[in-house]
């Protein structure tokens, strides 16, 4: 009878210590638990928007957006000047710093600091050496990217819904969500205004509009994106033979 009750005794006293040693682990995994939640929000914290460093981070998501803050693009656009009756066809390659862009009287290139501008009507060409410029331009971008620094110094003002005013002009009063961003910055240094509103469509962006005033001049586009990818064709940025142009200074 004493050994039976021994047993019961020793059988109560392992269940006891093995349930300590399960709240035991109970409470490791716990605390586990919360430290990974933790490391988890404060990595959510630190994480750098892809859009801050073009100063578009109260805009939703969108595959223009994606692209553009890549830095690596090819687009092609529709551009409309407030009083001219002409549209131009515009493409624009940007890879880092070296950029290609194209209309119907125009092609730039500058690779590297060092820009070449084609008049195609009358086969002429200019050049001017920047590259002094660029690696520091390099440096910068590469930063703003990673800390999210606003290199564009837009400063976001205002979303709504509005008609997109070439369009309207030209009988279509459909109505497009926009954000609306200006350069305080400039104002403050120069007097000088700019706004941009980016009319979306389908969840991406379809315009935008900008206008800008200086003194007692003010221009007003809007660009109607036709393509955003970011593949770009071969030889995009390489320059065609120049001996079949003349160089003139600036």
């Amino acid at each position: 009878m004493k050994r039976k009750h021994l047993i019961v005794l020793l059988i109560l006293a392992l269940t006891l210590l093995l349930a300590a040693c399960g709240s035991s682990g109970d409470t490791s995994s716990q605390d586990e638990s919360q430290d990974t939640a933790q490391e988890q929000t404060e990595v959510a914290e630190d994480t750098i928007h892809p859009y801050a460093w073009l100063g578009l981070q109260d805009m939703p998501e969108c595959h223009y957006l994606d692209v553009l803050a890549t830095n690596h693009y090819i687009k092609k656009s529709k551009e409309y000047i407030d009083g001219l009756s002409y549209v131009s066809k515009e493409t624009k390659a940007v890879d880092g710093i070296n950029t290609y862009e194209k209309n119907e009287y125009n092609e730039t290139y500058s690779i590297d600091g060092k820009v070449t501008t084609i008049n195609l009507s009358s086969n002429t060409y200019m050049q001017q050496d920047a590259s002094d410029l660029a690696e520091a331009a390099v440096e910068n971008m590469e930063s703003a990217m990673e800390t999210g620094e606003n290199l564009s110094r837009r400063s976001f003002k205002e979303t709504g819904t509005g008609t997109i005013p070439i369009l309207s002009e030209n009988g279509d009063d459909a109505e497009y969500e926009y954000y609306e961003y200006d350069y305080p910055e400039m104002e403050a240094s120069s007097g000088d205004t700019m706004i941009e509103r980016y009319y979306l469509k389908d969840g991406d962006v379809y315009a935008i509009y900008t206008k800008a005033t200086m003194g007692d001049t003010e221009i007003a586009s809007t660009e109607i994106i036709k393509k955003m990818s970011g593949k770009i064709p071969k030889n995009t940025f390489k320059l065609p033979d120049l001996s079949k142009y003349e160089k003139t200074e600036l």
